[in-house]
């Protein structure tokens, strides 16, 4: 951007935010326009940050945007690996997470309306004082994180928690406010917001995936779910990955699990060893062969323990018929575990003491996992891709994580593909393989849950879907100043 056009976006915006919260120094601005992936490729610079406050002072903002033609990056809290929140065409880094208010907690219809800056912790203490929690896998510290992941510029790492939204109220790039779902209609985001489809269309569904490209998420209704007197984990182990699928599936036709989840026996041991162990790689070969192959979680939640005793019958009963068998750990490596299955901030640490990474999403029946995990192996094999643990140790396939997303038409597979960053070579073999698995995966079959590879999939996709893609965009955003060329390569 011009120079001029910059000092005088800084002026204005320092009037709607305050000095203090906005800034065009390079030291400020870097840490917003990288993500672990971007290192990967072409770097890219915002000309100005900003920390709006309020709603209006974002509507203030986007109106300034669209009247200097300033580009517009929506920024929640970075938990994106896929180079998605990048500033690739400059301009303004928008930060929401000083909107961090817990507006509502409803516990009649087990909802929470909450601002992108809260946290976690925040929204579970709370929704706790009522008898409900969230229901949150990953994303980081910040429950922002998961509304960035879709909405606000973001990777993905929160998988279910994009089923869980009902409602949100989105700043246009106009700087106009509206309300999705039935608080679509005038008043009723404060009568009855709580219908996640309202009057026809589901346009909550517009902003998942987003990327930013269509305004600002500044608030969300999220679905909360009932405490009982016993909320227990059940560990399950599994020898191979097509028992472990078809564990996973029984246990979701069961109809008792709050939640059901795993990942592989690589995955497992990282997350959950010590911090001094990961250095000697004799020591943490052993822990590595301390877990199973495939390592599951099934929470139940139960009103007494007669009810408990029945589940737990019934679970050990349907994965028995998997060689599924019910496994326990002890000290910090179960403590590491339980951090795992309850979605802590701690476990992002540990996704990432290995070299950065991508997440390689595929959304697929279970059926089709095993030919898409041979199809990644084979990808690997080809380009001579090494893969490694803390013990040294060559792994064939990817460490992995595994969720039911929607009941068993899909599960969210989840591939950890590595590289290193000051290693020419390593890079170029990550850029290969990324362009073409991701061709490949979706030739496969797989659906995906990041928009930030529509832009490499556009010509696979129907005519009439991309028309309405884009026809939203240049309908909502003629001056295309939202996250230009975030989602599409043109706009």
């Amino acid at each position: 951007m011009e120079e001029k056009k910059i000092k005088e976006g800084y002026k204005q915006l320092a009037k709607i935010v305050g000095e203090q919260y906005v800034s065009m120094d390079k030291e400020d601005i870097v840490p917003y326009c990288r993500d672990e992936v971007s290192q990967a490729y072409r770097t890219y610079m915002a000309d100005l940050v900003v920390a709006p406050g309020t709603v209006e002072e974002i509507q203030e903002i986007l109106r300034l945007c669209n009247k200097i033609k300033m580009p517009v990056y929506p920024y929640a809290f970075g938990v994106n690996i896929s180079s998605t929140a990048l500033p690739r065409v400059g301009g303004l880094m928008l930060l929401v997470r000083r909107l961090d208010k817990i507006l509502e907690i409803n516990e009649e219809t087990h909802t929470a309306t909450i601002e992108p800056g809260v946290t976690w912790s925040k929204l579970f203490f709370e929704a706790r004082k009522k008898n409900l929690e969230p229901l949150g896998l990953g994303g980081g510290p910040h429950s922002g994180s998961l509304v960035g992941n879709f909405c606000l510029g973001g990777g993905n790492t929160g998988g279910i928690d994009i089923n869980e939204e009902v409602a949100c109220q989105v700043v246009l790039p106009n700087g106009e406010v509206m309300w999705t779902g039935s608080a679509g209609m005038k008043g009723h985001e404060k009568l009855n917001p709580w219908c996640r489809v309202g009057y026809g269309m589901n346009l909550t569904g517009i902003f998942h995936g987003a990327l930013g490209t269509y305004g600002v998420v500044t608030k969300v209704i999220r679905r909360l779910y009932p405490l009982r007197n016993i909320e227990e984990r059940i560990q399950i182990g599994f020898d191979t990955f097509e028992d472990c699928l078809n564990g996973i599936k029984d246990l979701v036709d069961l109809g008792i699990s709050k939640q059901v989840y795993g990942v592989d026996r690589y995955q497992a041991a990282m997350i959950g060893a010590d911090s001094e162990i990961i250095h000697d790689p004799v020591e943490y070969e052993k822990y590595e062969n301390s877990f199973p192959e495939f390592l599951i979680v099934d929470k139940i939640s139960c009103y007494n323990e007669k009810q408990q005793t029945v589940y737990k019958e019934l679970i050990e009963e349907t994965v028995s018929k998997h060689g599924g068998k019910l496994v326990s750990f002890t000290g910090k490596t179960q403590e590491a575990l339980m951090e795992l299955w309850n979605g802590s901030s701690s476990v992002a640490i540990r996704y990432i003491r290995h070299n950065p990474h991508m997440m390689t999403f595929a959304m697929l029946p279970p059926s089709m996992l095993p030919g898409l995990r041979e199809q990644t192996r084979k990808i690997m094999e080809d380009l001579d891709y090494e893969l490694t643990t803390f013990s040294n140790k060559r792994i064939e396939y990817p460490r992995v994580w595994i969720s039911p997303w929607e009941r068993n038409e899909s599960y969210l597979y989840e591939q950890e593909i590595e590289f290193v960053p000051e290693d020419p070579e390593s890079l170029k073999k990550f850029l290969k393989f990324q362009d073409r698995y991701y061709m490949e995966a979706a030739k496969y079959g797989s659906a995906q849950i990041n928009a930030g590879f529509l832009k490499r999939l556009e010509p696979l996709m129907w005519p009439g879907y991309m028309k309405i893609v884009r026809g939203i965009k240049q309908v909502l955003d003629p001056n295309n100043i939202m996250a230009p060329k975030q989602m599409l390569k043109d706009i």
